[in-house]
C-alpha cells in the first residue's frame, strides 16, 4: 500500500510541475475525442445497439455464417461480433464481444479468441485520416496498407479459430442463440435507450483518451530527442498520436512505418478503453493485450518490409 501512495504522489508532483503542460496535453486528448471520436464512433454504435434490440444481429449473423461458415470456425453470433470489431473500429470491437458474453449469445472461449483480433482501427478513421497521410507521404497505392491492417488481424483470427474450434467445440455455441429472445422494445424506447448506453460509453471512453494524453507529459522528462518522444506518445493514445509523429522531421518511409505499427497496437489509451468493457463481463485483458502484442509485431515485420523495399 506504501509503494502504491509513493507511486500517485510522484504522479501528482509531475502534473504539478508543468500544470500549463499537462493542461495542454489533456486538452488535445479532449478535443481529439470530440472533435475525430464522436462524430465517428456515436453513429456505429447507435446503429449497432438499434440492430441488438430489434434482433437485426441476429439475421445478420445468420446471413454471414452461410457465407463464411467454411472460412471462419466461429458461431453466428461470432460472425457478427468479428463484423462489427471490423468494419466500426475499436473499442466497438470489445464492447460487441463483451455484451453477447454477458447475454449468453457465445461462449467464453469464443468470445477471449474474437477479442484477440476483431478489436481493430475502424475504416472510417483510416480513410479519413489515414489514406491521406499515406498519400502525401508519397504512397499512392495504398491496398499493400489496407492489407497489413485488417488483412493481417482477419488471417490470424482465421488460423485461430480452426485451432480453438478442435480444442473447445466453439461451433457447438450456436445452441446458445436458440434459447435468447430480442427484447421486444418499441422504436422510440429503443432510440432513448440506445442513446443513453452509447452516451455514458463515450463519456467514459473522452474521460480515458483525456486521462491518457495528460500523462505524456511525463516523456517532457525522458532525455529523448522531439521525433522520439512523438513516436512514444503514438503508444499512449493513438488518434494524437498519429498527428504527433505525421509533425517529425522523420524521413516520410519512417514516418509511415511508426504510424502503421503504432495503429496496429492501438496504444494504452484501446486498451485501458477495452478493458473498461471488459470488467464487467469478466473477458481476461491479459489474453487480449498478449494476442494484440502479438498481431503488432507480426504487422511491424510486415510494415518494415513494405516502407523499405516498396516503390512509392
Amino acid at each position: 500500500m506504501l509503494r502504491k501512495t509513493f507511486v500517485y504522489l510522484v504522479l501528482i508532483i509531475v502534473i504539478l510541475s508543468n500544470p500549463d503542460r499537462t493542461f495542454q496535453y489533456a486538452y488535445e486528448g479532449l478535443y481529439q475525442w470530440a472533435v475525430k471520436m464522436v462524430p465517428t464512433l456515436f453513429p456505429f454504435m447507435m446503429i449497432r445497439s438499434i440492430m441488438v434490440y430489434s434482433g437485426a444481429d441476429l439475421e445478420l449473423g445468420h446471413i454471414l455464417n452461410k457465407i463464411l461458415k467454411k472460412v471462419y470456425h466461429y458461431s453466428s453470433s461470432g460472425l457478427y461480433a468479428i463484423f462489427m470489431g471490423f468494419f466500426c473500429g475499436f473499442p466497438m470491437g470489445a464492447k460487441v464481444v463483451s455484451d453477447l458474453f454477458e447475454k449468453n449469445r457465445i461462449c467464453k472461449s469464443e468470445a477471449e479468441t474474437l477479442l484477440a483480433f476483431c478489436n481493430n482501427i475502424g475504416p472510417a478513421y483510416f480513410m479519413g485520416i489515414i489514406i491521406p497521410i499515406l498519400h502525401e507521404c508519397g504512397y499512392q497505392n495504398t491496398i499493400p496498407f489496407v492489407f497489413g491492417m485488417y488483412g493481417i488481424p482477419a488471417l490470424y483470427g482465421i488460423i485461430l479459430g480452426r485451432i480453438y474450434c478442435k480444442k473447445t467445440k466453439i461451433i457447438h455455441t450456436d445452441v446458445l442463440n436458440h434459447n435468447f429472445e430480442s427484447p421486444k422494445l418499441s422504436l422510440a424506447a429503443t432510440l432513448k435507450k440506445s442513446c443513453i448506453d452509447n452516451t455514458q460509453a463515450l463519456i467514459i471512453l473522452g474521460g480515458y483518451i483525456t486521462f491518457t494524453n495528460a500523462f505524456r507529459i511525463f516523456l517532457d522528462f525522458i532525455p529523448f530527442s522531439a521525433n522520439k518522444q512523438h513516436v512514444l506518445s503514438s503508444f499512449l493514445e493513438i488518434i494524437g498520436g498519429v498527428q504527433a509523429i505525421y509533425t517529425t522531421t522523420l524521413l516520410p518511409n519512417q514516418k509511415v512505418f511508426w504510424i502503421m505499427t503504432a495503429l496496429c497496437f492501438g496504444g494504452v489509451s484501446c486498451i485501458m478503453q477495452t478493458s473498461s468493457f471488459l470488467e464487467k463481463s469478466g473477458l481476461s485483458i491479459i489474453y487480449y493485450l498478449k494476442h494484440k502484442l502479438m498481431i503488432t509485431v507480426l504487422s511491424a515485420g510486415y510494415y518494415f518490409c513494405i516502407t523499405t523495399y516498396m516503390c512509392k
